[in-house]
């Protein structure tokens, strides 16, 4: 049975003790604790077997990093998303198109939650375990810290991404800016696609107040409109499990 270790609020956590903690594993180095300092999204560390999760998890307690533990298989799954590539507004609902122009009515009130960012896709890396961790180490001999930032010219390896998930657990549609048919409208011709980007997301939220945001959402429909970028797809999508996680025991904790 594998475990994870969450955080318990999207804040970065700190290094030094994030350092001091892994030192209970024989696993972890420090550069995993600047990795993991510099790509927290929600998820700390995952793939870890019952002893090095209890020892991680109360080293850190100890060291002040508020964390939950949690067994792999209560966190949500994302499904596929479904492309949407045009999608136009009605009072009551939108309409989302496929490639071949299929289409599907999706009422407003039927939208849980928005996630949008600035996402570098140039680079696929996962999450490794914290045992991959250290045999990736002792294959390359060099220890290596490649987590990103934002530098020059690698404005071209970003994508605004938007998904929008569904009140049914299950459904979701996620869309690519460079990819996506943009509606105009009165000035939006002259609108770079940041614009067209950003117009959108606070278009979707303005129809459903009640949806939940991510980072980027939160971002995007504030003022002034932002980007929020994310180093990789699997750190967008590690930040939408945690968010999931935490609305599941919301709703389950209103339920009880």
């Amino acid at each position: 049975m594998a475990f994870a270790i969450l955080q318990k609020e999207l804040v970065t956590p700190d290094v030094e003790q994030l350092k001091r903690a892994f030192k209970v594993s024989p696993y972890l180095r420090d550069i995993d604790a600047q990795n993991a300092t510099a790509d927290a999204h929600g998820i700390l560390l995952r793939g870890l077997d019952s002893e090095q999760a209890d020892a991680l998890f109360a080293a850190l307690q100890a060291e002040g990093v508020a964390v939950e533990l949690v067994r792999e298989s209560a966190l949500p799954v994302l499904q596929p998303a479904r492309v949407a590539k045009r999608i136009t507004f009605e009072k009551s609902f939108f309409t989302a198109y496929d490639a071949m122009d299929n289409y599907t009515e999706v009422p407003w009130s039927s939208i849980a939650f928005l996630a949008a960012g600035y996402v570098r896709t140039g680079d696929q890396k996962r999450h490794r375990t914290a045992r991959e961790e250290a045999q990736l180490r002792a294959v390359t001999a060099q220890p290596t810290d490649d987590h990103r930032v934002l530098k020059v010219g690698d404005q071209d390896r970003y994508q605004m991404v938007l998904d929008i998930f569904l009140r049914d657990g299950t459904t979701r549609y996620g869309l690519m800016a460079d990819e996506f048919l943009f509606e105009d409208h009165e000035g939006s011709n002259n609108w770079d696609l940041s614009m067209k980007f950003v117009d959108l997301v606070r278009q979707i939220a303005a129809r459903a107040p009640d949806a939940g945001l991510n980072r980027g959402a939160l971002k995007a429909t504030g003022e002034p409109p932002e980007l929020f970028p994310y180093p990789s797809r699997p750190a967008f999508n590690e930040e939408l499990i945690w968010l999931l996680w935490k609305i599941a025991r919301l709703n389950a904790g209103s339920v009880n």
